[in-house]
């Protein structure tokens, strides 16, 4: 696999992942424990009718992951390049 130089998005969170554990990510923008999902998107779904789920990552070796969503609070009024 060749490694590739990616322009992280300013505003990402770097989270350390281990190793066959599950980790469920906040996509919604609503979840008190951004990046982490807290199922606020259940409620959400209910109320306006969305469709939002968790984004779930089992990583197969620790590793590190920057992570951002246009939804989440810090990220929606930043202009994308």
């Amino acid at each position: 696999m060749t490694e590739e130089k990616i322009n992280i998005s300013e505003g990402a969170i770097k989270v350390d992942l281990k190793t066959g554990r599950k980790y469920s990510f906040c996509t919604c923008g609503h979840s008190k424990k951004i990046p982490y999902c807290d199922e606020s998107h259940k409620k959400i779904n209910e109320e306006k009718g969305t469709s939002y789920k968790s984004f779930k990552i089992i990583p197969e070796q620790d590793c590190t992951l920057c992570i951002s969503s246009s939804n989440w609070p810090d990220q929606k009024n930043k202009k994308r390049g």
